[in-house]
């Protein structure tokens, strides 16, 4: 840069480029990938060393007076953990609690200033992960795009069609390092488990975009320019979290119906497999007139005398695979259903079908398999398997209404 004149270069990338035959993108990825800053008015609170920032999101967040160098962090950690048989004896509790606290945000801290020497490159980044930062963006994102509401928040576009999926997506976009913790802001929503593994409350915490407001911005206009859909189809990632918004999209209507009518299903492994059979011939629109069924079915029988709700409800499973294969055998019509005003396309949703495929609302209106066909290889054609929500850890979960929480 110029000495005298601010925000000058002494040459452009253009120039430089020119003289070694390089494209001007070139040259910038290069000055990315290999510069660094050194910032002389930071130090190390502890041992006095010079700042140097490697990319321009540890610049960003850079706060003069409080960085503490990665080997004094690890030294302040050793310390912590010495320091833990101390903190179990009897002492004023307030002062326990303030310590506590202090070392819970030295340790937080620790975690973001390892996020920000772990930020992937926006150009590294694969196009299904770019699709995710792309909804995260469109439904959390805050006006000025540098952080997120929270899930709890949205009062608008939602994030995918059931926060279990929401939670799903963040989880994975915090494990990238493509959402940055904030300590301060998150203090209660943020917690450490016996394995000194983070456990945030994914509904209420509230995260820093990795990225600066131009790349962001790039993201999100190629997220919803036109793509070459034939790697996407061939992409296992892709179909996967295709299957989990159609899955998705089935318990949430699922649940408000059920809760329409006083009763609460049990989510088991049972009831993943028969949604997986269903949607591998029925678009998610007659997963809805099949659920609609099921769950009427259910109320009819909890009117009954001498009937708890437990049983009605529990029959809701069995009440669905008996429809699909009323319909399956041709015993009854394959209606389909519309999208409501109380069950609204997500971003998810719509960065994922409408603007992959160039057809409204297609992951409701088709089955998956007819969306892919057409941009596959017949070697490629097989039976879908709905894998990430149906491989839950547990294999049984029951949903109270009133927080709509699973246990």
């Amino acid at each position: 840069m110029r000495r005298n004149k601010p925000n000058e270069f002494v040459h452009t990338c253009q120039e430089i480029g020119q003289v070694f035959g390089l494209r001007p993108k070139d040259i910038s990825n290069i000055a990315k990938t290999n510069s660094h800053l050194v910032v002389l008015d930071s130090q190390c609170i502890d041992c006095d060393k010079i700042h140097i920032c490697h990319n321009r999101a540890q610049f960003n967040q850079l706060k003069l007076g409080s960085w503490r160098c990665d080997l004094c962090w690890k030294a302040l950690s050793k310390r912590t953990i010495q320091a833990q048989p101390l903190l179990e004896k009897p002492v004023e509790k307030e002062s326990l609690e303030e310590e506590q606290k202090q070392v819970f945000l030295e340790y937080i801290n620790s975690y973001r200033t390892t996020q920000l020497t772990e930020i992937p490159s926006v150009t590294t980044l694969n196009e299904v992960d770019k699709l995710l930062l792309a909804a995260t963006i469109e439904s959390l994102g805050t006006d000025d795009l540098k952080t997120t509401i929270s899930l709890h928040d949205i009062h608008s576009l939602p994030l995918s069609p059931f926060f279990w999926l929401d939670e799903h997506l963040l989880q994975h976009l915090f494990e990238l390092n493509l959402l940055l913790l904030v300590p301060e802001d998150n203090f209660e929503y943020i917690n450490i488990n016996e394995e000194q593994k983070l456990e945030i409350d994914y509904q209420r915490a509230t995260f820093e975009f990795a990225y600066d407001t131009d790349d962001l911005n790039k993201v999100m206009i190629g997220a919803k320019y036109k793509k070459d859909i034939h790697a996407l189809v061939a992409d296992k990632q892709f179909r996967m979290w295709c299957e989990d918004i159609q899955l998705a999209e089935c318990l949430n209507y699922l649940t408000t119906r059920a809760r329409l009518n006083n009763l609460e299903p049990s989510i088991t492994e049972k009831l993943f497999s028969i949604f997986r059979s269903c949607l591998a011939e029925n678009s998610v629109s007659v997963m809805y007139y099949v659920i609609y069924r099921a769950v009427e079915m259910a109320a009819k029988s909890s009117q009954k005398s001498n009937t708890t709700q437990k049983h009605p409800s529990s029959s809701i499973s069995s009440n669905i695979e008996l429809v699909f294969g009323q319909i399956s055998t041709g015993v009854c019509r394959r209606n389909s259903s519309f999208r409501d005003d109380s069950h609204p396309q997500s971003a998810m949703t719509k960065l994922f079908f409408d603007y992959v495929f160039g057809m409204e609302d297609c992951g409701f209106y088709y089955p998956l398999d007819e969306l892919f066909n057409p941009y596959r290889s017949q070697k490629a054609c097989g039976q879908v398997i709905y894998s990430m929500l149906g491989s839950a850890q547990s294999t049984s979960y029951s949903i109270k209404f009133d927080d709509l929480k699973v246990v």
